[in-house]
C-alpha cells in the first residue's frame, strides 16, 4: 500500500486506559508538547500493519502481533494519510520504555479530554471508547464498506438490499454445509473435499452475509448484535 505517510496506534487496557505520549517542546513535529498516540512516518516499502508495529518498538518496546486496523470517522485535522490501529494490551506497565518524548503512560481514557492533547487524537480516543463500550468489533469499518457496495450494486439492478441478502445467506448456508460434509468425508462420492480452513472460509461468509443483512436494517448494526448476543450471557433462554 502506497496510500499512507504513517502509523499511529491506540493501545487500551481491560482498565480502561490508554497508552499517550507526551512530545517534546521543541522537536519540530505538529504537536509539540501534546499528549498523542504512539507512532511515526513509513519507512520504504512497509506495509501499514509493518509500519506500525516497529513504531510501537520503538517508541513503547512493546511488541504486539495482534494490531487490528482502527478507521475512525476522519478529524478536520487529519490529512487521511496516517492508518490508525488498536490492541488491547494487559501486561506490566513497567515494561514499558519511552522511547521517543517526554513521557509514556497509560491514562484514564475519560481523563483525555481534559489533558493538552492533539485534537484528532482526543476525537478517536472518544470514538475508540465508544466502540469498547457496546464492545463493537474493529471489522465494522470493513463491513460498512461492504455494506456500501452492495448497496450500490443491488440498486443498479433494481433490487431491495435486504431480501436480496437475506436469500444470500442461505446460499452461503448450503456452501458451509457442503464445505462440512466434505471436511467430514461424508460424500461417499467426492469424500474428504474440503478441509478445515475451507469451512472456516464459508463459515465466514454466512457471517458476513447475514451482518450485511442486519445492517440493512439499521446504521447501528453493532450494538444491536452486541445487545442481543448479550442477553446469551446466562444462557438460560438463549433461544
Amino acid at each position: 500500500m502506497t496510500d499512507f505517510g504513517s502509523a499511529a496506534i491506540l493501545i487500551t487496557n481491560s482498565r480502561s486506559e490508554i497508552l499517550l505520549q507526551l512530545r517534546e517542546e521543541n522537536d519540530g513535529s505538529r504537536w509539540p508538547g501534546f499528549w498523542v498516540a504512539p507512532g511515526g512516518h513509513r519507512d520504504p516499502g512497509e506495509s501499514p500493519y509493518e509500519n506500525a508495529r516497529r513504531e510501537l518498538r520503538e517508541e513503547t518496546a512493546l511488541d504486539i502481533e495482534g494490531l487490528l486496523p482502527f478507521e475512525p470517522v476522519l478529524h478536520p485535522q487529519d490529512s487521511g494519510s496516517v492508518r490508525y490501529f488498536h490492541a488491547i494490551w494487559d501486561g506490566d506497565p513497567s515494561e514499558l520504555v519511552c522511547g521517543e518524548g517526554q513521557d509514556l503512560r497509560f491514562v484514564p481514557i475519560g481523563a483525555v479530554p481534559s489533558m493538552k492533547v492533539a485534537p484528532h487524537i482526543a476525537d478517536y480516543v472518544r470514538q475508540l471508547e465508544g466502540h469498547l463500550r457496546v464492545g463493537k468489533p474493529r471489522v465494522w469499518a470493513q463491513i460498512e464498506l461492504v455494506h456500501q457496495r452492495v448497496k450500490k450494486h443491488c440498486d443498479s439492478i433494481g433490487q431491495p438490499l435486504l431480501p436480496m441478502q437475506v436469500v444470500k445467506i442461505q446460499e452461503e448456508a448450503g456452501e458451509a454445509a457442503q464445505a462440512l460434509l466434505g471436511v467430514l468425508g461424508a460424500n461417499p462420492r467426492k469424500g474428504h473435499s474440503h478441509t478445515l480452513e475451507d469451512l472456516q472460509s464459508e463459515l465466514c461468509d454466512v457471517i458476513t452475509a447475514a451482518v450485511i443483512a442486519l445492517r440493512a436494517t439499521t446504521p447501528d448494526a453493532a450494538t444491536v448484535l452486541s445487545d442481543h448476543v448479550s442477553k446469551w450471557g446466562g444462557m438460560g433462554d438463549a433461544t
